[in-house]
């Protein structure tokens, strides 16, 4: 089991201060990061290159990567549809991870739809912070049960694609908000440990993943 206030703590880590980590191995293709630390965990960050918004956060039909027919989203092995841009950005992922086999999966936005993607894909306990929509349909995919995301009722990111599109998250989804009005967008790691600290919404998540 992966305790949620330390996975967080780790993404964080691996965005700023990534000398503190022990990372085991990594890929860094085409805009695709991806890093395997200590303890067998695989650590998915979130758009970092002004290339992965039109790549992959906006390329919800195909239009750049040549995965689908026409203006559909993209197919995966299973059949299951997938947000094309998310897809591309998980395939790779998908093919660091399936030989090693990480005990754990952390993803943050971008990070985090690919990350339930490989998650459910492989069967492996996966968490998600700042979780964007990656599936479209309602039916639930074999493998789901492995992911958890944590989204912010204030982060947009979370809420996209919109709903009226199709699209939903993958496994099982906490949203948490800030207490009263909030302006500004919240999205960072450091935001959503913040917020996770205060003992009203901690006691509603799960301590760890999976549960205990």
């Amino acid at each position: 089991m992966l305790n949620l206030n330390e996975a967080a703590a780790l993404m964080n880590k691996v965005y700023y201060q990534t000398h503190t980590v022990q990372i085991k191995e990594q890929i860094d293709i085409k805009g695709v990061q991806a890093y395997l630390v200590d303890g067998d965990i695989l650590v998915i960050p979130g758009t970092n290159q002004f290339s992965d918004w039109f790549r992959f956060n906006f390329d919800v039909y195909d239009l750049f990567g040549g995965q689908s027919d026409g203006w559909e989203v993209a197919a995966g092995d299973s059949g299951a549809r997938w947000h094309a841009g998310f897809l591309e950005h998980a395939m790779t992922v998908y093919a660091f991870a399936k030989t090693l086999r990480p005990k754990f999966i952390i993803g943050h936005s971008l990070g985090a739809a690919s990350a339930q993607i490989v998650g459910s894909s492989l069967q492996i306990p996966t968490i998600g912070f700042a979780s964007p929509k990656p599936n479209k349909g309602r039916q639930r995919l074999k493998g789901e049960e492995f992911v958890l995301n944590i989204c912010r009722t204030d982060d947009t990111v979370c809420h996209v694609p919109m709903g009226f599109l199709g699209f939903r998250h993958v496994g099982n989804t906490y949203w948490i908000s800030p207490d009263g009005i909030n302006v500004g967008e919240d999205h960072r790691i450091d935001e959503y440990i913040e917020l996770m600290s205060e003992n009203r919404v901690a006691q509603h998540l799960p301590a760890t993943w999976p549960k205990g």
